[in-house]
């Protein structure tokens, strides 16, 4: 799958188990960021293609043309699985096997960059945005599209905007007389 969809599934996925932002954060890595694993088999792509392979769109596209590492394997289980014991959670084994799966759908039945992978991408931010539009109109009812398109502006500010080292400016209470 692409990392697009990839990343819009994750997110999906940790709206519906309700992950706060650490445990978030292990649920991309393991569901997709574990793609840059493809960067470590590019070696073995070019010994196998040439480097001119590198060029060639449609090969790349070609599910036996991509390269992937153990990350993609079932022997991966042993350290995905040794992850999720560490840290006592789930999070990076279903997080994975997702991704894994994915990868699977993608090349048995929808075929690499298609247009029913980009109809599943599109289906899949439909089924988030409608999730977070209903959370929102249960939280906020007088609220419009508008509003809640303000809303996820602000919450997308808030989280990805500033640095995770700095606290936001507080106001400071003034004293009552």
């Amino acid at each position: 799958m692409l990392a697009t969809t990839h990343l819009i599934a994750s997110i999906l996925l940790i709206q519906l188990v309700s992950l706060d932002k650490n445990d978030a954060f292990v649920a991309l890595l393991f569901g997709v960021f574990i793609d840059v694993d493809h960067f470590f088999g590019l070696k073995d792509y070019v010994s196998a293609n040439g480097a001119s392979g590198l060029f060639h769109l449609e090969g790349l596209m070609h599910p036996e043309g991509q390269w992937k590492s153990l990350l993609h394997s079932p022997m991966a289980a042993i350290v995905v699985g040794q992850a999720s014991v560490a840290s006592r959670l789930a999070v990076p084994v279903l997080f994975w096997g997702t991704h894994l799966l994915m990868d699977y759908v993608q090349e048995s039945f929808l075929g690499v960059f298609s247009i029913t992978e980009m109809m599943l991408c599109a289906l899949i931010l439909s089924v988030l945005v409608w999730m977070r539009y209903c959370g929102f109109v249960r939280d906020c009812p007088e609220g419009s599209f508008v509003d809640y398109l303000g809303f996820e502006v602000e919450f997308l500010r808030r989280t990805v905007g500033r640095p995770s080292g700095r606290r936001p400016h507080r106001v400071r209470a003034v004293p009552r007389e």
